[in-house]
C-alpha cells in the first residue's frame, strides 16, 4: 500500500513508498481505510529530524497524526460498522501501565514511556489502511466528513480549555475575555472553542489585518489584533484584564508575554512546543509576585484523550450550525500524497493542509 515516510533522525527524507505491507489481521482490531490526513507543525518538525521515532524494527516511520478514516471491518461485539467515520486518537499506554496509562488518561502519562501514532514508536496514518483496537477510535456523524480532519487539532485545544476550567472551580469565576495568540489553525480552532463558550475572544498574530487568517478570525465573531502594529507586550495594557490567555504561536518569546498579559484571577494555556536554545533574561521576582498576588494560573496542554476528540466532534457540530462554511474554510489546500512535498511547504494564503488519500 502507499504510505508517506520519514527516516527519523535523517532531515528532509520524506518518501512516498508503494511497497508498504498492509497491516496484519487481527480479529481483535477494526480496519480503517483512511480518507484523509491533515499537516501540521509537528509533521514538518518530524521531517526536519528535530524528533521522531520509528517504531522497533523498522527503518522508517510512516507519517501522519491528525486522520479521518472509514471502516472495513471490525471485530465481533464492536459498536462500530463497516461504513462508520472514525478518528483515532493519537497516544498509547506507555508499558509500564503507569498510574494514569491503567487509568486510560495516558495523555497524562507519568514515565514519559507512552507512544504516539506517526510520532513515537509507532506508524502514523499517511496510509492507505491501518488496523487500530476501536477503544481508540471515534465515531463522527457523516455529515462532518468535510471537516471531520480537524477533530484532532481540536482535541487538544479542548483539553487545555477543559483543564482551565476545571482548575478554575476553585474559585469564583465568570470569565468574560479570552486573547489568543497565534492565527495558524490550532489559534483560529482555540478561537472558535472559546467564542463557542461565550467567551469574548481577540485573536493576536503577526499577520495583516487583511490577511486569510485575520478575515476567518473575524467571521467567527472574534477581533484580529496585528502584533505589527500592537506588539504582544502591550496587548495586556491594551485590551484590558483578560480572564484566558490560549497561547499557540510557537515562538519561545512569546511565552513570558503571554503569561503577563492575565489579568486577576487569570488562566493561560500554554499549547505549544517551543523549539531552539534562544535565551532570553526573565524578572523572576515580578514574575512570581504577578503569578502568586493575582491568583493567576499557567497549564500547558498536549495530546488528548478520548473525551477530548469527543467533545472536539461536538464543537465541530456546533460551529458548521452557527458559522456555516467557517471549518470549511480553514482547509485551504486538499493534495493527493503524491504531491505531499508541496503541502509541506506553506504559502502566505495557505491555513490548512490535507492529504487526500481516497
Amino acid at each position: 500500500m502507499r504510505a508517506v515516510t520519514v527516516v527519523p533522525g535523517h532531515a528532509h527524507s520524506l518518501t512516498v513508498r508503494d511497497d508498504v505491507p498492509e497491516p496484519p489481521r487481527d480479529e481483535r482490531q477494526a480496519l480503517v481505510r483512511v480518507l484523509e490526513t491533515g499537516i501540521c507543525g509537528t509533521d514538518v518538525e518530524i521531517e526536519s529530524a528535530l524528533y521522531g521515532e520509528a517504531p522497533a524494527g523498522s527503518p522508517y516511520l510512516i507519517l501522519g497524526h491528525e486522520n479521518l478514516g472509514v471502516v472495513e471491518r471490525t471485530p465481533d461485539g464492536s459498536a462500530l460498522r463497516p461504513g462508520d467515520l472514525v478518528v483515532a486518537t493519537v497516544r498509547r499506554p506507555c508499558p509500564e501501565r503507569c498510574r494514569s496509562c491503567t487509568d486510560g488518561q495516558q495523555d497524562m502519562c507519568l514515565t514519559g514511556h507512552y507512544l504516539e501514532r506517526g510520532i513515537k514508536g509507532l506508524h502514523g496514518f499517511m496510509c492507505d489502511l491501518y488496523a487500530e483496537s476501536p477503544h481508540y477510535l471515534v465515531h463522527v456523524p457523516a455529515e462532518l466528513r468535510e471537516v471531520a480532519v480537524l477533530v484532532e487539532p481540536l482535541s487538544f485545544i479542548e483539553k487545555g480549555v477543559e483543564q482551565a476550567l476545571r482548575i478554575q472551580q476553585r474559585l469564583v469565576w465568570d470569565p468574560l475575555t479570552a486573547l489568543v495568540l497565534g492565527a495558524g489553525p490550532v489559534g483560529l480552532l482555540a478561537g472558535l472553542v472559546l467564542t463557542l463558550r461565550g467567551l469574548k475572544v481577540t485573536l493576536a498574530s503577526r499577520g495583516p489585518a487583511d490577511s486569510a487568517s485575520a478575515r476567518l478570525a473575524q467571521d467567527a465573531g472574534m477581533r484580529y489584533v496585528s502584533t505589527r502594529t500592537t506588539p504582544v507586550e502591550e496587548l495586556g495594557a491594551t485590551l484590558g484584564e483578560i480572564d484566558v490567555v490560549f497561547e499557540s504561536t510557537g515562538a519561545a518569546a512569546v511565552v513570558m508575554p503571554a503569561i503577563k498579559a492575565l489579568g486577576p484571577d487569570g488562566v493561560c494555556v500554554l499549547a505549544s512546543v517551543t523549539p531552539g536554545e534562544a535565551k532570553s533574561e526573565v524578572d523572576v521576582a515580578a514574575w512570581n509576585r504577578d503569578l502568586v498576588l493575582g491568583n493567576r494560573v499557567v497549564l500547558g496542554t498536549v495530546n488528548a484523550g478520548r473525551r477530548h476528540f469527543e467533545a472536539g466532534v461536538r464543537d465541530l457540530a456546533s460551529a458548521r450550525t452557527r458559522r456555516p462554511g467557517w471549518l470549511e474554510r480553514m482547509i485551504t489546500r486538499r493534495v493527493p500524497p503524491q504531491d505531499v512535498r508541496q503541502a509541506f511547504e506553506r504559502g502566505p494564503a495557505d491555513i490548512k493542509s490535507v492529504l487526500r488519500f481516497a
